[in-house]
């Protein structure tokens, strides 16, 4: 599977695209554009990909920024890397064709406090850390490691770890389709 596209806005298309759409581009465009993050197209995430769940919490966090008197910047990225772990959790032919290091031996017995779901939250910090340090700061590595609340046991330190954490719960359980109402706007087209 061909992952990588340079005219990434074919890849946005699960987005709704309006007025808001281009001043969050610009604001995630070179994460956008990495290679090691539209791997994550490769890596199979509840009813998706990774990709789209990434892009998705970064909307829509941004969005909700902007209704809540946040730190649109921060939600965005922290959207967009909040699950940027560097293992896949579950298989993928392409992910392995591509590179099988990418792939955590899900067979494997552990306990549960090593598992995906405690643990990914810190991985996708240091992932971040490691591939974007010109984005990050300590309030979107915060809102990275916190996202995961309740399960992980610290909450969100600040407004926008709150925002990128209910979006994301939203979005994974399926209870957002469209939040276009976050911003007090009724759509037919939604």
């Amino acid at each position: 599977m061909a992952y990588y596209n340079e005219n990434f806005r074919e890849d946005l298309t699960h987005i709704i695209k309006d007025e808001y759409f281009e001043d969050w581009l610009e604001i995630v465009k070179d994460i956008l554009l990495h290679k090691e993050f539209q791997k994550r197209k490769l890596f199979h995430h509840h009813k998706g990909n990774l990709w789209e769940h990434l892009t998705e919490v970064s909307y829509y966090s941004y969005l909700m920024a902007k209704t809540k008197n946040a730190d649109e910047r921060v939600c965005a990225i922290a959207g967009l890397l909040h699950d940027f772990y560097p293992k896949a959790y579950k298989y993928s032919q392409e992910l392995y064709d591509e590179n099988p290091e990418y792939l955590t031996d899900v067979k494997k017995k552990q306990p549960i406090h090593q598992m995906h779901g405690f643990t990914h939250a810190e991985a996708a910090a240091k992932n971040a850390w490691k591939y974007f340090p010109e984005f990050m700061n300590e309030k979107i590595e915060s809102c990275i490691k916190t996202h995961m609340f309740p399960l992980n046991i610290t909450p969100p330190k600040y407004k926008e770890g709150w925002i990128v954490q209910y979006v994301d719960k939203k979005l994974s359980i399926g209870l957002i389709n469209k939040i276009r109402y976050l911003l007090g706007k009724r759509n037919k087209n939604m």
